[in-house]
C-alpha cells in the first residue's frame, strides 16, 4: 500500500517552476510518489486555471501513479512560446523536458495522458505526437478527453455542435484578424478577474450558478467528499484563475491554438499509436463537449461515454472514470506486448461500470479479459 502521505492535497497545490534553455520556464503541480515509476499521469486542465494536482482520483493512488498538471504555455508562470515554433512541437519539447527533469532515466513504465475542456487540446497533441518529438509517447497506455474539442482543421463541421457562445469564443468569429472578440473580452473580464473575489464572481456566474437542483446537489456531495466546502471549492479555483490570468498571451491564442496543425491527422494514427482514448461529455454542457462525437468517431480506438450534469460534471464520477481508464490501459499494454492476435475492442459504458459488446482476441485471451472484467 502507498503511505498516506505520498498525496497530500497541500503537495499538489504547490507551484514548481522548471528552467528551460531557451530561457523560458514551464510550471508544474504534481502529486504522488517522487519515486513512482509504474505509472505517470500527465493532465491539463481548461482555460482560466493553472496546473493545480490538488486530489488524485483513488484509482491513480491504488496504482501509485505520480500525477503532473502542468500549466500551458503563456499562462500563469508558464513562459510565453516561441511563436515561430509550431504550437504541438513547442509542447511536446517542454512536456519531454519537463519528464527528462523528473525522470532524467526515463525510468518509468507507463503514461497516461489526460485534459479538461482547452486542456484536452494539448493532451490530444501528446496523444498523437510523432515519437521523433515526444519519445515519452512510446509509453503511452491511455488517453483522456473530458468535455473536450476536436482538432478544426480536419472536423469540418465543428460549428454546427457549437452553443451560440463557444462559437463566438473559438468558431470563425474567433479567427477575425487582430483578436478584436478576444481583446474585447480581455478588457471587459480581466479587472474583474484579478482579485479573488472578483473571480469568485466570475465562476459563479459561469459554472455553478446554471446546475440544475440535482447537479447543485452533485456538487455539494462532491466537494463535501473532499473534505471542503463549496465555498472553500470555488475560492480554490478562483486563486488559480487569478494565478493564471497574469499572462494573457496563452488566452489570447486559443482558438489559433484549436484551429491550428496538431502535427496528425486522429483518423490516419498508425495501430502503434492508437492506444486507449476515452472519450467523456457532459449531456448539459454548453462550454466543451459538443465535439466529443466527433473526438470518439475519428480515433481507431476511442470510446465514449456521457455523464449527466454541465462543463464540470466529470468531477463527480473521476473515481469510476480512472478506474475504466486504467483497467483499460492495462489491458491494451498486456495484448500489445504479448504475442496474441491484436485487440479490437468497444465499450458500452454506463456510470456503474463498462461492458465491451465488441472483442476480437485469440481464443486463449477471452477468458483472461473475462476475468479482468
Amino acid at each position: 500500500m502507498t503511505p498516506e502521505n505520498e498525496y497530500s492535497k497541500e503537495k499538489g497545490d504547490l507551484q514548481h517552476l522548471l528552467r528551460l534553455s531557451n530561457n523560458r520556464q514551464i510550471a508544474y503541480a504534481c502529486n504522488g510518489p517522487e519515486a513512482a515509476r509504474t505509472a505517470i499521469i500527465i493532465f491539463f486542465s481548461g482555460i482560466m486555471s493553472i496546473g493545480l494536482a490538488h486530489s488524485v482520483p483513488q484509482p491513480c493512488q491504488q496504482i501509485n501513479a505520480r500525477w503532473i498538471a502542468p500549466t500551458p504555455a503563456g499562462m500563469g508562470l508558464s513562459s510565453t512560446r516561441d511563436l515561430t515554433v509550431p504550437y504541438h512541437v513547442s509542447l511536446a519539447r517542454d512536456m519531454t523536458a519537463l519528464l527528462d527533469h523528473l525522470y532524467p532515466s526515463s525510468d518509468f513504465d507507463t503514461l497516461y495522458i489526460a485534459g479538461g475542456s482547452y486542456g484536452t487540446v494539448m493532451a490530444q497533441m501528446l496523444y498523437g505526437a510523432p515519437y521523433a518529438i515526444f519519445p515519452a509517447g512510446r509509453k503511452i497506455v491511455g488517453g483522456m478527453v473530458l468535455a473536450g474539442f476536436s482538432p478544426y482543421k480536419y472536423d469540418k463541421d465543428y460549428g454546427k455542435a457549437l452553443s451560440w457562445n463557444t462559437w463566438l469564443s473559438v468558431g470563425p468569429p474567433s479567427q477575425l484578424p487582430f483578436r478584436p472578440l478576444q481583446r474585447a473580452f480581455r478588457a471587459a473580464i480581466g479587472s474583474k478577474i484579478s482579485t479573488v473575489d472578483g473571480a469568485k464572481k466570475f465562476l459563479r456566474f459561469t459554472l455553478f450558478d446554471v446546475m440544475d437542483a440535482e447537479e447543485k446537489e452533485k456538487f455539494k456531495t462532491h466537494v463535501t467528499g473532499q473534505g471542503e466546502t463549496e465555498d472553500e471549492f470555488i475560492t480554490r479555483l478562483a486563486r488559480s484563475t487569478v494565478e493564471c490570468c497574469k499572462n494573457w498571451d496563452g488566452f489570447m491564442e486559443v482558438s489559433d491554438v484549436i484551429h491550428s496543425d496538431w502535427g496528425f491527422e486522429p483518423s490516419k494514427l498508425s495501430a502503434e499509436r492508437c492506444k486507449p482514448l476515452l472519450v467523456v461529455q457532459s449531456a448539459d454542457d454548453n462550454i466543451g463537449s459538443m465535439n466529443s462525437k466527433w473526438v470518439a468517431a475519428n480515433y481507431n480506438n476511442a470510446t465514449s461515454k456521457t455523464v449527466p450534469g454541465g462543463h464540470m460534471s466529470s468531477m463527480y464520477y473521476m473515481n469510476d472514470i480512472w478506474q475504466e481508464m486504467i483497467t483499460w490501459g492495462k489491458w491494451s499494454a498486456d495484448a500489445w506486448y504479448s504475442e496474441s492476435v491484436p485487440l479490437f475492442f468497444r465499450f458500452d459504458i454506463s456510470p456503474g461500470g463498462f461492458y465491451p459488446y465488441h472483442i476480437n482476441l485469440d481464443s486463449n485471451a477471452v477468458g483472461e479479459a473475462w476475468e479482468i472484467l
